[in-house]
């Protein structure tokens, strides 16, 4: 008899472990959803507070951010143009350097011509 209630025993605590488990599982995922909500809620919560005091100081480096930003777009503004001037003076530099040496190219091949012998003799004829 004492082994049957040792075997009973023994059959209780197992069913008892495997329900538990099983269980235990359940309420443990439970819990877990439960204080996850709990915490986004605190979070937002937080979130708020903080937001209220520092909205004046967020105000505030709004303006100096914005300010900031006028501030470079004028200072571009001013380097694109200048950059534009440089780029037209570039531009008639290399205009002028480009006749220069057509100019230059043309004299040179006039100089050339009139000394070959062909066509000295085309220009006497």
């Amino acid at each position: 008899m004492i082994d049957a209630n040792a075997a009973g025993y023994a059959v209780v605590g197992i069913g008892g472990l495997v329900a538990g488990a099983l269980w235990g599982r359940t309420l443990a995922n439970d819990v877990r959803s439960l204080v996850q909500a709990i915490e986004s809620r605190v979070t937002a919560l937080e979130g708020m507070v903080s937001a209220a005091k520092t909205a004046p100081a967020a105000a505030n480096a709004s303006a100096n951010a914005a300010n900031a930003h006028a501030s470079a777009i004028e200072k571009h503004a001013a380097a694109v143009e200048k950059l534009a001037g440089a780029i037209e003076k570039h531009a008639a530099a290399v205009d002028d350097h480009g006749a220069a040496t057509v100019a230059a190219a043309v004299e040179s091949h006039a100089a050339l011509t009139a000394a070959h012998p062909v066509a000295a003799a085309a220009a006497r004829s």
